[in-house]
């Protein structure tokens, strides 16, 4: 009877009232909390490939016949940074669509048609403006030598992804440009910083986002979904033809699911979420859980790959991970969205103020692995020869700094973590407001609202009808 009691005291305590149910069904404050979430497992997916690549196959470990905690669905997401940059593309499409689908809602089209190419400009400026900023620091950590430790690990990610300096200033330049364009470019990396790889598909998904609501604010409800469906079908082509991420997919289905949040579904099944987003939920982390290789070697992933190449076989034969990371991605939102539990869970100010400064994370934690990391890392580290093999089968031998023990890779992130979460506040307190301000002075150079020479018709480069 007391054990009963007990369950139901528990039960209780996590209900919530109909006043915080109501208000978490309006708010959309939970997006920020799952971007934070998802900004950090980003970073702990590149952790994984430093100290613990054990974890990216689902099974198993050199000389154990069963896989790990870690290696388990829904465990090993934090080796999953495939399915959480999938979570990106899918906010921006729900978080780009919210207002203008509220204006057309209330029979505002034209309204929403203002904004949206209003907004335009800025989207895409305040996504270049702050990576163009954050090459150009990396390139100069680079050429004044401070990734040299880092180049030399033998810590996977840190050896892949740090560039050794210009040889020279002079040359040093055109390299820069290199990076600052390569970020933009399809099937180019920049090389000061690896992570930037996602931001052309960003970039795209922004264009898409904003063409596709121009085309579709002044449609029904009805027709609007019935149209995304198409583009949505439509992109898995695009997706499989460019070798994008399926940002089309995620694009197009975040603007679904900013309809679905403004119906009246999200309140109808509030009620019902208790049971529904328990199951949708837990559903959606054990497809986001696929892994990006060595599906063959656990039996529940192995079962995802047959099933995605017997039902996909052109669209998924090569890009499962990002298939079953996406469906994973919008399953979860669909899941949060019906719950005020979830929404509630999502708006706490840790994991909100976690996802304002989600791009910075995404932006710094790279040239901040490569330094304040990999120093921490090779502390009392001495260079040791590891042995490798050529692509002609020949073997060498090669000076690295080994990774360290349990206790040792721990402080190193310990470090890390706090030295992200500080620059991360710094860069959104002082640079972002900076970035507002160019970005605002842009788009008013270019749209003729800040110049007041381009205000008279009789100063117009081009001649203005009368009629």
């Amino acid at each position: 009877m007391d054990t009963v009691k007990e369950a139901l005291r528990r039960t209780k305590y996590f209900q919530l009232s109909s006043e915080v149910k109501e208000q978490a069904l309006k708010d959309t404050t939970w997006v920020h909390g799952l971007k934070g979430i998802a900004a950090v497992l980003v970073v702990s997916s590149h952790l994984v490939l430093c100290y613990a690549r054990n974890l990216i196959p689902p099974c198993c470990a050199p000389g154990s016949t069963s896989p790990s905690l870690l290696q388990w669905p829904v465990f090993r997401l934090v080796a999953s940074g495939h399915s959480w940059v999938a979570i990106f593309f899918i906010v921006m499409g729900f978080v780009n669509a919210l207002k203008p689908l509220k204006l057309a809602r209330s029979g505002q089209a034209e309204e929403a048609h203002s904004k949206l190419a209003s907004s335009s400009f800025s989207r895409i400026f305040r996504l270049v403006l702050p990576a163009t900023v954050a090459t150009i620091i990396s390139w100069f950590i680079c050429n004044i030598g401070l990734y040299e430790r880092a180049s030399l690990s033998d810590a996977y990610w840190l050896n892949e992804n740090t560039p050794l300096p210009s040889s020279t200033w002079l040359h040093a330049f055109p390299d820069l440009l290199d990076g600052l364009t390569s970020t933009w470019m399809f099937g180019f990396e920049n090389q000061y910083d690896q992570p930037q790889w996602a931001l052309v598909y960003l970039l795209q998904g922004s264009v898409m986002i904003i063409s596709v609501l121009l085309l579709v604010t002044s449609m029904t409800p009805l027709w609007r979904i019935m149209t995304l469906v198409i583009l949505s079908i439509w992109s898995l082509n695009w997706s499989w033809m460019f070798g994008d991420p399926w940002t089309g997919l995620c694009c197009f289905a975040g603007i679904m699911l900013a309809e679905l949040s403004l119906s009246t579904i999200p309140k109808a099944a509030a009620d019902l979420s208790p049971y529904l987003s328990p199951l949708l939920i837990p559903i959606s982390l054990f497809l986001m859980s696929y892994p990006g290789s060595y599906a063959e070697s656990a039996g529940w992933s192995n079962w995802l790959h047959e099933n995605g190449i017997r039902f996909l076989p052109e669209v998924a034969s090569e890009n499962l991970d990002r298939m079953y990371g996406s469906l994973g991605g919008i399953l979860l939102m669909v899941g949060i969205i019906i719950s005020p539990h979830a929404r509630w869970v999502l708006g706490q100010r840790p994991l909100v103020w976690l996802g304002e400064v989600s791009f910075a994370v995404y932006l710094l934690h790279g040239m901040l692995l490569r330094t304040v990391f990999a120093w921490i890392l090779q502390i009392g580290q001495p260079l040791t020869p590891f042995g490798r093999r050529a692509e002609d089968g020949a073997e060498y031998r090669i000076e690295r700094y080994p990774v360290p023990g349990f206790l040792h890779c721990t402080l190193a992130t310990v470090v890390l973590a706090l030295c992200i979460a500080g620059a991360s506040h710094i860069w959104n307190m002082k640079l972002e407001p900076l970035f507002g301000k160019i970005t605002n002075k842009l788009e008013g150079i270019m749209t003729a609202k800040s110049s007041v020479e381009l205000k008279s018709p009789e100063k117009s480069i081009l001649p203005i009808r009368k009629d």
